[in-house]
């Protein structure tokens, strides 16, 4: 097993345990759920993939692609869990194109809110 799928199996059991009200304001009564998928890759493709379903019962990870995720984080392993668990300022990594980030980037903040919550 990698080292991004263990922390984002911890992760998500952290949502679950600490941020589920966080989880279900951000879902709002409009949507059934939303989905952030995670890359391993750069700008000429993704190696592996890994993606969390976000619903109002609580949060689920599941290894692959998505076919239509609201939020798409790309780069390696090591970048990944560090703009995560904000070792690694997202900006400065965005700026480099070692980070891509595509989707609904608005999605981007009530993510981010609900990962410092469960990771505290």
């Amino acid at each position: 097993m990698s080292d991004l799928k263990a922390f984002l199996e911890e992760l998500t059991r952290k949502i679950n345990e600490k941020a589920l009200s966080l989880v279900k304001e951000w879902i709002g009564n409009k949507y059934y759920g939303k989905i952030v998928e995670l890359e391993v890759g750069d700008l000429k493709g993704v190696q592996k993939a890994y993606y969390i379903v976000f619903t109002k019962k609580g949060a689920r990870l599941k290894e692959g692609e998505y076919p239509s995720p609201d939020l798409i984080y790309r780069s390696d392993e090591e970048t990944l869990k560090g703009v995560l668990t904000g070792a690694i300022p997202e900006k400065d990594v965005r700026k480099t194109w070692k980070l891509i980030i595509m989707g609904d980037a608005h999605e981007m903040d009530p993510f981010s809110r609900i990962v410092v919550a469960a990771l505290k």
